[in-house]
């Protein structure tokens, strides 16, 4: 018998779609029965980049985001399939509704009974924004991640790869749990709201509190002086990021040493006494010239040689890696990071990221892959 996982027995009625999918492929990693319900041409999502041979099924991205949930079609627009769709409501103890679903939301709240309602939106059900369009970009710009991202004296920059739908998902996830637990353990159910904006405005590391306590708004760049040390440099092979300030001494130290060992002419330089300066080392000729000296040095070196150099210097530093250089990565490889995950119509499994974090029992796993349009409708009641 295969050991209990956290949310067996636990059916979520999944109508989510670009902002909140990765909140109930969470659930349905731990054990819950995922249903999401699609009309019959299919979600948005499904039908965005279809893999070659692989339709119906949808792209790589959704094929990753709806790992092991099942699908049931239903258009709802006759009586049967509206009472399908609150018999599906009433059998299910969470219920996850994406901006796009929100005209749903007083149906599913006229189905008896008590469960956890999560509404993943933009903005929220109410206020100034409730019902502003929202995208990854609007949602990174409003919630302020935008405005810390990049180079300072540069425009704001945008994360890549949707970070607002994974962000808004993990904290959609997570308040959903918190109502589960109270529903399960003292029948109270819920209606959360969760708005991307502020989910974002959460993740912003301590930029709230300085507001708070300094009314002070932080900028791209980090917090006080800008050592030269503190930055991306060219090697042979692409790019390292190097932190060497003053304030890290063994790092800074390190590097010089490194120089010297190898007899390169920046040795003499940085060696000089007004390298000890430390806002020198933040003005703009100083970063230009330690920029100019440090891609010499290393002009020759390759990312992975200067890994096992940091490594063994106590540098801190690292390479920067490109998407593609992730799967071959030795640390991702070495922990187990991926998991292969079978496609059907394919023939063939896809390589995709695995569990999010590890637990001291082995209740995470990708049951099924994601499903084919409608896969379920039959068998699911």
């Amino acid at each position: 018998m295969s050991a209990p996982r956290p949310y067996d027995g636990v059916r979520v009625i999944d109508l989510t779609g670009d902002l909140s999918a990765y909140a109930t492929r969470l659930f349905a990693n731990l054990g819950a029965e995922v249903i999401m319900i699609e009309p019959p041409e299919g979600r948005a999502d499904r039908k965005r980049d279809p893999l070659p041979g692989a339709e119906g099924y949808g792209g790589s991205a959704f094929a990753f985001l709806n790992a092991g949930k099942k699908s049931v079609t239903l258009d709802r627009s006759t009586a049967e399939s509206q009472a399908a769709f609150a018999a599906l409501v009433a059998s299910a103890q969470v219920v996850v509704v994406e901006v796009d679903a929100k005209a749903l939301l007083p149906q599913i709240l006229a189905v008896p009974g008590t469960r956890v309602v999560t509404v993943v939106s933009h903005f929220g059900l109410d206020g100034p924004y409730a019902d502003y369009v929202g995208c990854d970009l609007v949602d990174q710009s409003l919630g302020g991640i935008a405005w810390l991202s990049g180079v300072p004296g540069e425009p704001p920059l945008r994360l890549p790869g949707d970070q607002s739908a994974m962000v808004t998902s993990v904290y959609a996830a997570a308040a959903t749990a918190l109502a589960l637990w109270d529903l399960e353990t003292r029948g109270n159910g819920h209606l959360v709201e969760v708005s991307a904006q502020e989910a974002i405005a959460h993740s912003l590391q301590n930029a709230p509190q300085v507001w708070d306590l300094e009314r002070r708004v932080l900028s791209r760049g980090g917090e006080g002086i800008r050592d030269a040390t503190e930055d991306i440099f060219a090697c042979k092979d692409g790019h390292i990021f190097l932190a060497a300030p003053l304030s890290l001494p063994m790092s800074w130290k390190a590097v010089v040493e490194w120089m010297g060992e190898a007899g390169d002419s920046g040795f003499k330089r940085l060696s000089e006494p007004d390298w000890a300066d430390r806002p020198k080392r933040a003005t703009a000729p100083y970063r230009a010239e330690f920029r100019r000296i440090f891609e010499s040095f290393i002009a020759d070196k390759t990312r992975e040689g200067m890994r096992q150099e940091a490594l063994r210097r106590k540098i801190v530093m690292a390479p920067v890696s490109r998407v593609g250089d992730l799967a071959d990565d030795p640390q991702l490889i070495y922990r187990g990071f991926f998991s292969q995950i079978d496609h059907p119509a394919l023939g063939k499994s896809l390589r995709f990221p695995g569990a999010p974090y590890r637990l001291s029992e082995p209740v995470w796993a990708v049951d099924h892959p994601a499903p084919r349009l409608g896969q379920h409708s039959a068998d699911v009641a």
